[in-house]
């Protein structure tokens, strides 16, 4: 047998190999759709609408019950936090009161020390209109 045919026998068998594995897990991965609706048939014929309900109410009331349980404890540990982080903010407010007062006293001042020469330079103006 030649070296090519050779080859070609390798890459054939490789490809039919490859092939049975990809087929095989298709097949696995197909089935379980089809396992669970079986599965699902069968316990419907034993299983009553209003079981199915209250199945279905009791998921929900654990799971709703559960998500409070965890908001009260975030809210708790937020409050916590907040109650630390707040006094130094509040200290911090006053401290820049007064500070904040002052810059606006020297900003009213300027505001006046404007409005005054506004008002000299309309009577500088009216004053040169009537000579």
């Amino acid at each position: 047998m030649g070296k090519l045919k050779s080859i070609q026998e390798q890459v054939q068998e490789s490809f039919e190999k490859a092939l049975a594995a990809v087929e095989e897990q298709h097949r696995a991965l197909a089935a379980k759709p089809f396992e669970l609706a079986e599965k699902l048939e069968e316990e419907a014929k034993t299983l009553s609408v209003k079981s199915l309900r209250e199945m279905h109410d009791q998921a929900i009331d654990t799971l709703y019950a559960s998500l409070r349980e965890w908001n009260k404890k975030v809210n708790e540990l937020a409050s916590e936090l907040i109650a630390k982080v707040e006094p130094e903010e509040t200290a911090k407010e006053s401290a820049q009161a007064p500070a904040e007062k002052a810059e606006a006293k020297p900003a009213e001042k300027a505001e006046a020390k404007s409005a005054a020469k506004a008002e000299s330079k309309a009577a500088a103006k009216k004053e040169e209109a009537t000579a």
